[in-house]
């Protein structure tokens, strides 16, 4: 893990992307966002681990991360793979409980990185945060109803 320092970051250029979950976000609130993160590289590791909670919330930037659970087995079973734009950790805005998931960088991988509670000090700080907290929800509605799906009906 190298944690970049911010003329690093300006150097590459790196910025949390304007879509996603960040779709209809003002640009200043995004740029507040970036500045209380931080851009961190991994190359073949292990990002967050399952059975522990997250330390924080991250982007992917650029690179390719793979989520996996532990299988009946106790072997490793491939759930998805995030690329950039993509997020994980976001049910930690609201609950602090063991990631299900383990996730690891698969080759070079650059994360924009934010611990929960920060995150949640900006949403009671700024009346721009309401439009990102808006997304989480939808978010995690679809998780749930693809883990959930409604009954069909006759």
């Amino acid at each position: 893990m190298n944690i970049l320092t911010e003329p690093q970051a300006r150097t590459r250029q790196l910025s949390l992307p304007r879509d996603g979950l960040l779709t209809g976000v003002s640009d200043e609130f995004i740029a507040e966002l970036q500045l209380n993160g931080t851009f961190v590289e991994y190359n073949q590791q292990t990002i967050a681990t399952a059975g522990r909670p997250a330390d924080y919330i991250f982007c992917v930037i650029s690179g390719r991360v793979d989520l996996s659970r532990r299988s009946d087995d106790f072997g490793k079973a491939h759930v998805a793979t995030l690329g950039p734009g993509q997020w994980y950790g976001e049910r930690d805005i609201f609950l602090r409980v063991p990631a299900e998931e383990e996730a690891f960088a698969e080759g070079e991988v650059i994360l924009w990185t934010i611990p929960p509670d920060t995150l949640r000090d900006l949403f009671f700080a700024s009346p721009a945060a309401v439009q990102l907290l808006f997304n989480f929800g939808i978010l995690l509605a679809q998780k749930l109803a693809t883990k959930n799906p409604a009954p069909a009906t006759t």
